[in-house]
């Protein structure tokens, strides 16, 4: 009886520590830790966070000594990309780290380096909507991660706020240069005087002009910030490269001759390629010329003659090295994309009376342009895909940016507008790596928040369309396979689902028409005039998602047009119910499809090809089936809620 006891007991512990494990083998899927970077006006860094970061509401730092430091973990969390490592030469900050520091369990640690005798007991750390912010008023970080790209005379801000005009980069130059030539001679001057701030002499004291022998320190410092060395006429634009980070004043325009002014501080332009006049169309369609001049010392202009300076952008590239200058009506900004980004979140914040900022932040280093005007600023991001509007609408809201209007180009590329006065002061800044922007706005009186706009959507023409009819798009189809991984076709998985999709609709009285029932090949207008043709009261497209990498997971839905958001939301509500997989949320996009139906339309993708563990589930009848009837009940939904 005893033993039988006994044996009972060892059991019920050997499944209550089953069960423990278990629970524990099933958490939550770990968040996504995408970037660091950090503001010195605000002593802020910021660590991005996204996904599920519950565990880390309650974030504590250990205190370490030998040397200075303190560091704090991000509980179930994996770093997406590699560790990044900042290091400082003026300031309190001396070195930050992030990176992963476990993988089971996953844990991301963050590193904060500090100098002797710093008090770190006044660092806070604070979780604000799932990213992790390190704040401290005493202790300043440096400049080095954010540069200005656009700079509007920081030095006569109303709020007083100054900019270092001197920003210094460490860069490598070859140790010695022998030179016999008096121009070359001239050249190197002109580099000793851009990194070093002097000429060079001679033995007798005397600034070279003959045969000399150069020595120049490997460790020098870019005293000017950018030194432009080089340039190239493309696409009827003018593309100017140099050494350094460039940043560029507030432009302007002149006339008798009409002509567009840009000033770019704290450069110096190589003496070969000053003042030459360079035609921007050498085949003769058009007149403009472009002239690089060193206006100052230490400030370059660039001047194009041209009967239309207005229409002149000025692109910035992602790593702030070149600006490309063209007139915007021979611009294809496709060819601007050589990496699509992403807006992932917005950050704001208030300095002061008088200034306030907002961060932008993007999941691949961003291409974009600034046109600011007396009462408009715009910036655009020429190879951002998409962003998710309820998110940003939610973080400008009460800031002095909730007048913010974001729209989409043709084929890829988003347009910002901002109202301002003509009085405001604007600072653009980018991050080192590209995907951050900040944009600080000071004003000649107190800040006040403006009011929303809100956007009139043109009234169009009435339909009539046919009751309960809808048109459903099987993505892809005959040569355009879609995505493709391991053997398997989006195409055919786009067309089963499809089917089903129908199948269900029709079983419960509903009117469907499909863009394509086989494996046929149709062009996106196709689709398009199919649809306009059978005139139904709404439209859905079904994709399946791939990428690069193979983590992302998950369901979106894309609208474009106003009049399907509630669709797309309805539709999104449903599968994140019933397909059990990450909820990627209703994205606002310019696919083809959706921005050209005349009734309300939203593109599903209904999960990732390129996640192994996805792509098994997408394949079974399973996933299709709770896939299909999801975006049944949404389609449900949706048309008794109309009525």
């Amino acid at each position: 009886m005893c033993i039988k006891k006994c044996l009972k007991n060892i059991f019920f512990i050997f499944f209550m520590h089953l069960f423990m494990f278990l629970s524990l083998s099933v958490s939550a899927e770990p968040a996504k830790v995408s970037s660091m970077y950090y503001d010195n006006s605000s002593s802020i860094v910021f660590v991005q966070v996204d996904g599920n970061n519950t565990e880390n509401s309650q974030i504590k730092y250990i205190k370490l000594d030998n040397p200075n430091r303190i560091y704090f973990d991000i509980n179930n969390s994996v770093l997406i990309g590699p560790k990044q490592q900042f290091v400082f030469e003026k300031s309190k900050i001396k070195e930050l780290r992030l990176a992963q520091f476990s993988t089971s369990p996953d844990v991301v640690r963050v590193v904060i380096t500090f100098e002797e005798g710093v008090d770190t007991s006044k660092i806070k750390i604070m979780n604000v909507n799932g990213n992790i912010i390190v704040k401290s008023n005493d202790i300043k970080l440096s400049n080095d991660y954010f540069n200005n790209v656009y700079d509007e005379k920081p030095e006569t801000y109303y709020s007083g706020i100054t900019a270092n005009s001197q920003v210094v980069q460490k860069v490598k130059v070859q140790p010695k240069v022998q030179t016999e030539d008096k121009n070359n001679a001239a050249v190197m001057n002109d580099i000793y005087k851009a990194f070093a701030g002097s000429t060079l002499n001679n033995s007798d004291g005397k600034t070279y002009d003959s045969v000399v022998s150069i020595d120049i320190s490997s460790d020098l410092k870019l005293r000017t910030k950018y030194f432009i060395n080089g340039y190239c006429l493309k696409n009827g634009g003018l593309l100017v490269s140099g050494l350094g980070q460039i940043t560029v004043d507030r432009i302007f325009t002149l006339d008798s001759p009409k002509r567009i002014v840009i000033d770019l501080p704290n450069s110096y332009v190589d003496r070969r390629i000053r003042n030459k006049e360079l035609n921007l169309c050498p085949n003769g369609s058009c007149k403009d010329t472009a002239k690089i001049g060193q206006f100052e010392y230490n400030k370059a202009r660039i001047v194009i003659t041209t009967d239309s300076p207005n229409k002149y952008l000025p692109i910035y590239s992602a790593d702030a090295q070149s600006l490309f200058l063209i007139n915007s009506d021979k611009l294809n900004h496709t060819s601007l994309v050589s990496s699509v980004a992403n807006i992932q979140k917005a950050y704001t914040q208030k300095i002061n009376s008088k200034t306030s900022e907002l961060i932008l932040s993007f999941t691949s280093p961003v291409v974009h342009s600034i046109i600011r005007n007396e009462n408009k600023l715009i910036v655009y991001m020429f190879n951002v895909k998409s962003y998710n509007e309820p998110d940003l609408i939610k973080s400008l809201k009460g800031s002095s940016y909730k007048s913010l209007t974001l729209s989409l180009l043709p084929q890829i590329g988003v347009k910002s507008e901002l109202k301002i006065n003509k009085d405001d002061v604007i600072q653009i800044a980018e991050g080192i790596d590209g995907k951050a922007l900040r944009l600080r706005i000071t004003s000649k009186n107190e800040m006040k928040n403006s009011e929303p706009v809100i956007k009139e959507v043109p009234e169009k023409p009435k339909r009539n369309p046919i009751k309960n009819k809808v048109v459903l798009d099987p993505g892809h189809g005959g040569t355009d396979y879609g995505a493709i991984r391991e053997g398997i076709n989006e195409k055919d998985i786009t067309l089963d689902m499809t089917q089903r999709v129908a199948s269900i609709l029709k079983s419960k009285g509903y009117i469907v028409a499909m863009t394509r029932t086989d494996d046929t090949y149709l062009d996106l207008q196709e689709r398009c005039d199919f649809t306009e043709n059978e005139n139904p009261e709404l439209f859905v497209s079904i994709h399946v998602n791939s990428a690069v990498a193979k983590d992302p997971y998950g369901i979106e839905t894309h609208y474009y047009h106003e009049e399907s958001k509630d669709l797309a939301e309805i539709i999104q509500k449903h599968l994140i119910k019933n397909v059990d997989t990450k909820n990627r949320g209703v994205l606002k996009s310019k696919f083809y499809v959706i921005n050209h139906t005349e009734v309300p339309a939203v593109l599903v993708e209904t999960g990732f090809l390129s996640n192994e563990n996805e792509r098994a589930e997408l394949i079974t009848d399973k996933r299709k089936q709770t896939t299909a009837k999801a975006i049944v009940d949404g389609i449900i939904e949706y048309l008794k809620n109309k009525k």
